[in-house]
């Protein structure tokens, strides 16, 4: 399986992802090491494997079906594997500062937003407050309501603590 890496640094995070399309190959396996893992939550948004500390047999896994917003806060610190079992698109939420702790969510319909507050769109086409937004689109936000129209589309919402 190929797989493409891609690396967006924003104001205050960063948005990894990886993208890994069928060559004919099968399943594909990708570790990352201990000193550059800032990945706080992992969205999956195409596909499916699972991740695992290395040399630990407990793992999580991940699908664009189910459980495709996964807390990785345990992993920060540690070397990581993650093993595809088909063609996958998956995102990182990244901190800058391992001294700096995030929430994270997924939204799944209108919100009140909260000025320390980041939204992303990780897939599809949402409209929050009648603005058309599209994959990787990013904005702080304020503290009023947002409106949003998901149209399938998957985005998340990140928050300072």
């Amino acid at each position: 399986m190929k797989i493409k890496y891609y690396l967006k640094k924003c104001e205050e995070f960063a948005i990894c992802s990886e993208i890994g399309d069928d060559d004919g190959e099968g399943r594909s396996i990708g570790i990352e090491n201990a000193k550059g893992r800032y990945t706080l939550f992992q969205i999956i948004v195409r596909g499916s494997g699972r991740m695992a500390k290395v040399y630990d047999s407990n793992y999580v896994v991940g699908s664009a079906d189910e459980n495709n917003f996964v807390d990785m806060k345990e992993y920060l610190g540690h070397h990581t594997i993650f093993e595809s079992f088909e063609p996958f698109h998956m995102y990182g939420f990244n901190t800058l500062d391992l001294q700096q702790d995030w929430e994270g969510r997924l939204v799944d319909g209108s919100f009140d937003g909260d000025d320390k507050s980041w939204l992303v769109v990780f897939k599809g086409e949402p409209i929050i407050n009648s603005k058309s937004l599209r994959e990787m689109d990013y904005a702080k936000l304020e503290n009023k309501i947002y409106n949003v129209q998901l149209n399938d589309a998957i985005v998340g919402v990140f928050t300072k603590v």
